[in-house]
């Protein structure tokens, strides 16, 4: 028989886990986060009066309010530092070829970028 398929969300509450599948308009509980999956199937396959085999489900994790909003936060910024950084990178590289094409030795872009020579090299290596 075909596999029925079910969205599923789980949610901290307390000690337990809370196992909601909306669709099917029913909640079960589980101990650990490990067991999530299993008790959504379970639920569902009781509900349903069908063998356990032939009830999958997707189990989102959702976090409280406060901290999803916390985790949005923290990603974009860390986006926007991986952005920066490329920024930064770009912005050396184009200082260091605009140097070496006004003459400057390795050594000298280096005295006056405060890098070592070999630092030099390597991001003019990388233009």
């Amino acid at each position: 028989m075909a596999e029925r398929h079910y969205q599923a969300r789980a949610r901290k509450d307390g000690r337990l886990w809370l196992v909601e599948i909306p669709e099917l308009d029913i909640t079960g509980q589980a101990r650990w986060l490990r067991e999530v999956e299993e008790v959504a199937r379970e639920v569902a396959a009781l509900v349903l009066d069908v063998d356990l085999g032939e009830v999958g489900v997707d189990v989102e994790v959702e976090l409280p309010a406060d901290l999803e909003a916390a985790w949005a936060v923290a990603r974009s910024k860390m986006a926007a530092a991986r952005q920066a950084q490329a920024d930064a990178a770009r912005q050396s590289r184009q200082v260091v070829a605009a140097l070496r094409a006004a003459g400057y030795t390795y050594a000298e872009a280096g005295a006056a970028l405060g890098l070592s020579p070999q630092r030099v090299q390597k991001i003019a290596a990388s233009a």
